[in-house]
């Protein structure tokens, strides 16, 4: 037996890597900020080493982050092969911010990190740790590429978070590269021996014969997926404020609610917390376009809101109007049930109830099975992700979590994204745009604090929602 390893890299990975450009990334991030507790250092930082043991400690667990890409001689695909060079160091990185290390600060430093493309070369993903933020907190920042990230054994947030408080134990396993294959022995046995691209053509038709329902369920889901996301079901929206061009620069804002004040507005006007997520989002993109003088009266706004299926394996984006015309919030989200509702009916998922994902770590998982949904935006469609996250605080060698925020790269000629996780009692959305598609984009952040505020006082007022009984 061939002690080489290498690993094909599947076609949605190849495809996320054909779709990157100088523009648009292909990559996800995630912001996760912390209180520095016992990782404080006398000088007022935290100490950068003893995070690169932790993570260091968890690499064992996770062979795929030391594993780069190699083309197949003339074939031109690509294999997974263990970086034999891998050093933690070009991944692992660490920076501060300027004094006084504030909110705008902080989401400048963020924009940056994520527009940049990852280095090819070597394992596709990086961590960065910024210190100096006001209160003596400190950020993670780790983007990872949709191509490493489809596949098992890359959720490092997952390893190093933990429910104790205690400092964590165990040290680095040892690292032993699997030899990978020679140039050519990787081209005899991909291109040669099995894998040409009329045995391919071969290998499939030979799967529809034996298992023609199952291929056919499958194309029929991508199908449906696509035809989901281009409205087919709507009618044709045209270009919203938020389309446009793509730019190389990026802005970035976060803002957090109390996940009580979403629960009080959700009794009060009924449907779920993914509905009444919408709908607080459809409030506060009328506020931002009304306070930059754009009427909002006739314009049309969609979602693309993926949502996972009942084992959570998987998520399919739904199309969901964003009813920004309308100025009476309690229609608006009648509007946005009544479209979810018709929907949920059609399809098998998750109802979108669900405000957690168990005690552990999950959110990075979530985020990225609902990030692989997107696939396309057409214009007048906003990506929106929701992933659920513990309620209960989880910590980074005793460093209690205070935040967390997600990242999702722009594409198409949407210049907007929006990304909402739940976290210890709180909803911690965030905003990704280009800033020439979308400026001031701190004024959407307000936007959607003020709409969150006039809700939740509108739903104190009214009271919980009348449930009908269906018999």
């Amino acid at each position: 037996m061939s002690r080489l390893f290498y690993q094909r890299l599947s076609e949605e990975g190849a495809a996320h890597l054909a779709s990157e450009t100088s523009r648009q990334r292909s990559h996800t991030a995630m912001t996760l900020i912390f209180e520095a507790g016992p990782l404080a250092t006398p000088e007022g930082g935290v100490d950068f080493r003893r995070i690169r043991e932790v993570i260091e400690s968890r690499l064992g667990d996770l062979p795929k982050l030391r594993c780069k890409l190699r083309r197949i001689p003339l074939d031109g695909h690509q294999v997974w092969v263990d970086d034999a060079e891998f050093n933690l160091d070009y991944h692992l990185r660490q920076s501060s911010l300027p004094r006084p290390g504030n909110h705008e600060q902080l989401c400048r430093t963020a924009a940056r990190i994520a527009a940049s493309r990852l280095d090819r070369s070597r394992p596709l993903w990086d961590c960065w740790i910024l210190e100096g933020l006001e209160g003596g907190r400190f950020a993670l920042i780790f983007k990872i590429h949709k191509a490493l990230a489809t596949e098992e054994g890359t959720d490092l947030l997952k390893a190093i978070l933990s429910l104790s408080a205690e400092p964590v134990e165990g040290g680095p396993a040892p690292f032993r590269p699997r030899p990978a294959p020679a140039p050519a022995e990787l081209f005899l046995r991909e291109v040669v021996r099995g894998l040409s691209p009329s045995r391919r053509i071969v290998s499939r038709g030979f799967r529809l014969l034996r298992h023609p329902s199952t291929a056919t369920r499958e194309i029929q889901d991508r199908a449906k997926g696509v035809l989901r996301v281009m409205g087919y079901a709507l009618r044709p929206a045209g270009e919203s404020p938020f389309d446009g061009r793509l730019g190389p620069h990026r802005s970035y804002e976060v803002q957090s609610v109390e996940l009580s004040d979403v629960q009080v507005i959700r009794r009060s006007l009924g449907g779920s917390i993914h509905d009444c997520v919408l709908g607080i989002l459809a409030g506060a993109l009328r506020r931002y376009l009304e306070r930059r003088f754009f009427s909002a009266v006739a314009m049309d706004l969609r979602a693309v809101t993926p949502v996972l299926d009942k084992e959570q394996r998987a998520a399919r984006p739904w199309v969901v109007e964003l009813p920004i015309w309308e100025s009476d919030p309690p229609t608006r989200h009648r509007l946005v049930r009544e479209q979810t509702r018709k929907v949920r009916l059609e399809d098998e998922v998750a109802s979108g109830e669900s405000l957690s994902a168990g005690l552990e770590w999950n959110a990075s998982r979530l985020f990225m099975l609902g990030a692989r949904a997107l696939e396309r935006l057409g214009s007048g469609q906003l990506a929106v992700l929701q992933s659920p996250g513990p309620q209960s605080p989880l910590h980074l060698d005793g460093a209690r979590m205070l935040e967390c925020y997600g990242h999702l790269p722009l594409q198409d000629s949407s210049g907007l994204v929006i990304t909402a996780l739940s976290y210890s009692g709180r909803l911690f959305f965030a905003f990704n745009a280009d800033p020439e598609i979308v400026s001031d984009l701190d004024a959407l952040g307000q936007a959607l604090a003020d709409e969150v505020s006039a809700l939740r006082e509108f739903a104190e007022g009214q009271g919980p929602a009348l449930r009908a009984v269906s018999g």
